[in-house]
């Protein structure tokens, strides 16, 4: 409950606050509340009933970080692995989310699974949502109905399939869920459907289709690298050949021996740099393998995280992970604020410098391989250099067996270096025709027995509180925004007058004619108020000798006339020598009330048509006279206004001890502010219900503009019976009650 709805109900400073005043407002506003709660409860209710059943069947995971078999393939196929890291979790999770995986269930589904049976939902949903989507259909295709509609154009087949592809892969999705089990290496499948069996097998197969993927990707990292190596053996071999033949042929042609070459320290020189040069060789053979990796994927245009050297970074991973909570986050406050706002707009930022830091990270990297491959070339290069170098100091020896010495190194290095290919080539063979996998199926997916939804024992509740706060939202947003006074509180507080009383409303049949205190079934509780009223006027001008009393209003309709003629009786009935003055000549009703004829009256003596003594007539009830309003004149302001008004009103309080003025509404006429400034005093009239307090209070002011005198504020026209627990602070029905008892015995 907000505060604004709480100051409708606020006390007065002699009362405590209790929430039973929160009670009152809410009883009063059942009318608008009780349909809105109903609205919302039923139509959630009907809507609940009427939904679709949806099953959901669920499939556990086990994927586990790292290989089931040790390898000791060297550092091109080991880099190969390095994709089990502590961003492994969240990548794989993203991978069973991921579009390509569903496209290929649905596939799959199209050419082993029955399509997926769906029970036809109602065609017009009773939901608040339903309502306001037929509303907005029905509107647009109003103001569609009368614009030409262009011709559909036809797509091509290929788009059409792809579209189809789309739809599919999105509407399988919107059923697929991904739960990870916090703090393990599980991870549930869940999927909803209509169709029990249907939701099982999705379950299922995209577990299946999971382990498919990432065995793939594991043989087509071997494959790739096999295929490098292959190529590199061909050269290789060729190498080998050729040198062979050199050795050979040397042989042959010079008749060398290689008896001596062991004695000769050049040569074993030769050979320890030989050495050296195979060793940075190979290495760079390990180093080329994996720039040559990022080449291809920058000639085929792929990106390059899915390479091992860079999947097998801790950081980037790291960075990786953070990416996708940023997204994640970014995605919920999207939905929540929209794409204005500035958590929005500073998640947007966040991800912008994420991804740069990725980019940044993995060119660092890329550019670490390009430089460690042209490091490795480099001292290849420089090893060759010294061992030409050292083949130019052996050329002063026996060049016969130097020749022949380093004709058989050489190929002897050759053959080492096409010996390590083979055997790593055998190696990567041996690894890509393992088909483990990381991956095992926990708990397959089983039929589910029973539906997920509809739940409607929570939709009953949530409808219901959702009801319930719409009733209190329509019940104290009607009560803030109702500006009209109701209660005596609100008197107290937006006009700042004394509160003299509260009378109880008359229906039109027992108001109709004579005045109610004339009649002889005026209701007890309104007959009590009129003489309540009366007392406290009588108390607060006891002082005075003969006393003036203006009664009026805001507007209209308030019952100032009531009040006028009610008061004024009960003055007489009480012993005091009233004259009760019709003073609103643009619309005269006390002689109506009073059962006496409007001419002549007030206006004919002030212009001079009748004399007092003839305008004034005794009336049915001793001690009360009337001063009807008399002819309506053109001018009444200016009658009230003149002189000869004020000697009047003088007059007559020196011959009656109370002088009770009806005069017109404050607001649409002057008339009032005259009247009240000649005055004794002014008893302010507010209908219940009726008046705006700002519109009250612009009246009060105008008459205190006016100088005017007031004894105090009557709140009028209170329905007590329709919003008796409203008005239960000041009146019950038992008082009412003990009255009509009296009056019986009486």
């Amino acid at each position: 409950m907000n505060k604004q709805a709480a100051s409708q109900v606020r006390r007065s400073p002699g009362q405590s606050f209790h929430p039973t005043h929160y009670f009152r407002v809410f009883y009063k506003r059942r009318w608008v509340a009780i349909p809105g709660f109903l609205l919302v409860f039923l139509t959630g209710a009907i809507d609940s009933v009427r939904t679709v059943p949806i099953y959901q069947a669920s499939a556990q995971l086990m994927i586990e970080k790292s290989a089931r078999r040790a390898t000791t393939i060297n550092t091109v196929l080991e880099e190969r692995d390095a994709w089990y890291d502590d961003g492994f979790l969240p990548t794989q999770h993203k991978i069973l989310q991921s579009r390509a995986l569903s496209a290929r269930v649905v596939e799959a589904r199209e050419m082993r699974f029955r399509p997926e049976h769906v029970p036809p939902s109602p065609s017009f949903s009773l939901s608040i949502g339903g309502l306001f989507n037929a509303a907005q259909s029905g509107v647009t295709r109003l103001m569609s109905s009368g614009d030409p509609q262009p011709a559909p154009v036809a797509a091509k087949p290929e788009a059409q399939a792809a579209l189809l592809q789309s739809a599919n892969v999105s509407e399988f999705q919107g059923g697929l869920t991904i739960a990870p089990i916090r703090a393990s290496s599980l991870v549930e499948i869940r999927y909803r459907s209509p169709d029990p069996e249907y939701a099982a097998w999705a379950a299922n197969e995209v577990a299946n289709q999971y382990k498919l993927y990432t065995l793939e990707s594991r043989l087509n990292a071997s494959k790739e690298a096999n295929s490098w190596l292959s190529d590199q053996l061909k050269e290789q071999r060729a190498k080998v050949d050729t040198a062979d033949r050199a050795l050979q042929q040397y042989k042959e042609t010079n008749n060398a021996s290689a008896g001596d070459e062991r004695q000769n320290i050049v040569l074993q020189k030769l050979t320890a740099i030989q050495t050296q040069v195979v060793d940075a060789r190979f290495e760079l053979v390990g180093k080329e393998a994996v720039y040559q990796q990022f080449l291809a994927l920058q000639r085929d245009g792929k990106p390059v995280d899915s390479l091992p050297a860079i999947v097998g970074n801790e950081a980037i991973q790291a960075i990786k992970t953070n990416l996708a909570t940023l997204r994640d986050e970014h995605a919920k406050l999207t939905v929540q604020f929209g794409d204005k706002m500035p958590q929005v707009i500073a998640s947007n930022a966040r991800i912008k410098q994420a991804e740069s830091e990725l980019q940044s990270s993995m060119a660092n990297i890329v550019a670490s391989v390009e430089s460690e491959y042209r490091a490795a070339a480099a001292r290849v290069q420089s090893l060759e250099g010294s061992l030409n170098q050292q083949k130019g100091e052996a050329m002063g020896l026996d060049r016969k067996m130097m020749a022949y010495g380093q004709l058989n190194m050489d190929a002897k290095s050759e053959r080492q270096l096409y010996e390590k290919l083979l055997e790593q080539f055998n190696e990567g063979g041996v690894s890509g025709e393992f088909k483990g996998s990381n991956i095992q199926v926990v708990d397959p997916a089983e039929t589910p027995q029973g539906p997920i939804l509809p739940q409607v024992q929570r939709d009953l509740m949530m409808s219901a509180f959702g009801g319930f706060v719409l009733a209190l939202v329509l019940a104290f947003g009607f009560e803030y925004f109702d500006s009209r006074l109701k209660s005596p509180d609100e008197v107290k507080q937006h006009l700042d007058l004394p509160f003299l009383g509260m009378i109880p409303a008359v229906s039109v049949k027992e108001a109709a004619g004579e005045a109610p205190m004339l009649q002889d079934s005026v209701p007890p509780a309104f007959a009590e108020a009129i003489r309540a009223l009366r007392t406290a006027i009588l108390f607060s001008s006891a002082d005075e000798g003969s006393r003036s009393l203006v009664i009026t209003s805001t507007g209209p309709h308030e019952g100032k006339t009531l009040v006028s003629s009610s008061l004024a009786i009960t003055l007489a009935q009480a012993g005091q020598k009233t004259l009760v003055i019709d003073a609103d000549m643009r619309r005269p009703r006390m002689h109506e009330a009073l059962g006496r004829p409007q001419e002549p009256g007030l206006s004919n003596v002030l212009v001079g048509d009748a004399k007092l003594s003839d305008a004034s007539r005794a009336t049915s009830v001793p001690n009360l006279t009337l001063l009807a309003a008399g002819h309506i004149p053109p001018n009444p302001a200016e009658l009230l206004g003149s002189k000869k008004y004020v000697e009047l009103l003088a007059q007559l309080g020196r011959m009656y001890d109370w002088v009770v003025i009806d005069a017109p509404p404050v607001m649409p006429v002057t008339d009032a502010a005259l009247v009240a400034h000649t005055a004794g005093g002014v008893l302010f009239v507010v209908g219940s219900e009726m008046t705006p307090r700002q519109n009250a209070a612009a009246a009060i002011e105008q008459l205190k503009g006016a100088n005017a005198k007031f004894v105090g504020v009557v709140l009028n026209r209170v329905n007590i019976q329709r919003h008796s627990y409203y008005y239960s602070p000041y009146y019950r029905k038992e008082y009412g009650k003990y009255y009509q008892r009296s009056a019986s015995k009486a």
